[in-house]
């Protein structure tokens, strides 16, 4: 039995099948529980939604795509990662509506036993994780979600039902989602009040559509290359801030104080709105209409957390009280796939081993791709494993390339198991973390890309020409091969 299991067909999932099939490696399955392709870009539909990295970065390097934006929207990537699916022949590989409960290792057979959520048992000889790591929508613990009896709901989840239209609107949080969602809101709502504990750093996004002639222009491969390699130079920038780069710190936060101070003149809300942090520390944030949006009057900043709900209000840390209709949160995503935080999926490796409880005690992976314990297991983007300031369709080429050799050699050379080495795994670990201590992510703010140890889990050190140069062999010695 050589057959592969995808968990999970966002652009990482269906990349994953493409490098299978392209490696004559058909005999695959992908198990998605939505009903189309597209991970974050199918789930995630709030209005003002789109990517913060520039459209020509954002997509497979071999499937250029004619966008209609340099920050393309939701519906316009989600269609993009469908259209690759048919066009590589992976819909019927692809089970739709499928929740996959956990994952264990039959270390006799060098197999994994996929346990689905209607009791379905299925075999696969390797599994490959591409479920992202962000994805269960994270609620605050407050007081009162019950008892609000206006509309409440999770940007993640969003009621296309409710009409913002006239009605009193209050944001919970100002980060990625946040920055998007106010400014679209403001536009119908009577009055717009957002909540946020701390400012982040908010850089332009300078949007624009594409005109015919440039489209036109971008069909040549001579011209789309370049346009990418310019928007790739650009992305540098950010880069050398994350790694404390003092002229590359200056340099951003003078942009993004001009495109703070651009827009808004009140200097008290100016104050308000300045972190107390480098750029960097936290995810970057780009918009061109969050400023302006604040800026106007019916739209009114409370820099404070919120403490709790009433039937119609929201009560802030501070004890202020701001009567609502409708409740937003912006607040993030848990770690994991389910609520709670947990794992995407229970995954059980060598003599029964729990990776939730494995990766809890140490927290390593071996360049983001394989974890010691869990044989013939591959993750997509897994811990540091993603170039922070790329693309992530880049890091994930790459994996896949490297995910796509091992495979190949599995099966070609009919081997029980392939799997990280542990010393060697915590060998490399530990010398990327310290690189990452020395970067902008272990600063001091609040962020997702580190546990509580202060360990940096999300991130991979180096630029995205390193990941290349190291993933290109395939390091045999770091890894433990088994023959029946």
């Amino acid at each position: 039995m050589n057959s592969i299991g995808i968990l999970g067909a966002g652009l990482s999932g269906v990349l994953m099948g493409i490098r299978l099939r392209q490696a004559g490696l058909d005999d695959f399955t992908i198990y998605e529980k939505q009903p189309d392709v597209g991970g974050t870009w199918l789930r995630n539909t709030y209005p003002g939604l789109h990517c913060d990295v520039p459209s020509h970065l954002y997509c497979y390097s071999f499937e250029p795509n004619e966008w209609s934006m340099v920050f393309s929207g939701q519906a316009e990537i989600q269609a993009y990662l469908r259209d690759v699916a048919e066009k590589y022949d992976l819909i019927d590989n692809i089970r739709f509506g499928v929740d996959v409960a956990a994952a264990h290792y039959n270390e006799p057979a060098g197999t994994w036993t996929l346990e689905l959520a209607d009791g379905e048992e299925v075999k696969h000889r390797v599994l490959v994780q591409a479920t992202g790591g962000l994805a269960e929508p994270r609620f605050p613990r407050i007081d009162g979600l019950e008892t609000f009896e206006g509309p409440l709901w999770h940007s993640g989840s969003w009621r296309h039902d409710v009409d913002l239209a006239g009605k009193r609107v209050a944001v919970v949080g100002s980060a990625a989602s946040a920055v998007q969602i106010v400014p679209a809101a403001a536009e119908t709502a009577a009055e717009v009040f957002v909540f946020s504990r701390s400012p982040n750093w908010v850089m332009p996004r300078r949007n624009a559509r594409y005109t015919a002639e440039q489209k036109l222009a971008l069909q040549s491969h001579e011209e789309w290359m370049r346009l990418r390699r310019r928007q790739y130079r650009s992305t540098l920038l950010v880069y050398r801030a994350f790694k404390k780069q003092e002229a590359a710190i200056r340099k951003l936060r003078g942009i993004g104080l001009q495109n703070m101070q651009s827009a808004i003149d009140d200097p008290h809300l100016i104050e308000k709105l300045t972190p107390d942090f480098d750029p960097g520390c936290k995810r970057v944030l780009v918009s061109d209409d969050y400023y302006p949006a604040l800026a106007q009057n019916h739209v009114h900043l409370i820099d404070q957390g919120v403490k709790a709900l009433t039937k119609t209000e929201v009560v802030a840390n501070d004890g202020s009280v701001t009567p609502v209709d409708t409740v937003i949160f912006c607040t993030g995503y848990g770690v994991g796939n389910r609520a709670g935080g947990r794992a995407a999926l229970e995954v059980y490796g060598r003599d029964g081993q729990e990776m939730l409880r494995t990766l809890a005690e140490k927290p390593e992976s071996y360049r983001g791709v394989a974890i010691p314990g869990y044989p013939n297991y591959f993750t997509m983007c897994g811990i540091n494993g993603v170039v922070a300031y790329a693309s992530l369709f880049q890091s994930a080429e790459l994996d896949s390339d490297y995910i796509t050799g091992w495979i190949q050699r599995l099966i070609d050379e009919n081997l029980r198991s392939v799997e990280a080495e542990p010393d060697k795994t915590h060998t490399y670990s530990e010398g990327i973390q310290a690189e990452l201590q020395e970067m902008s992510w272990a600063g001091n703010c609040t962020n997702f890309y580190k546990n509580a140890a202060g360990r940096i889990l999300a991130f991979y050190p180096g630029t995205l020409g390193r990941m290349r140069r190291e993933l290109s062999e395939q390091h045999e010695d770091d890894f433990i091969l088994e023959s029946f």
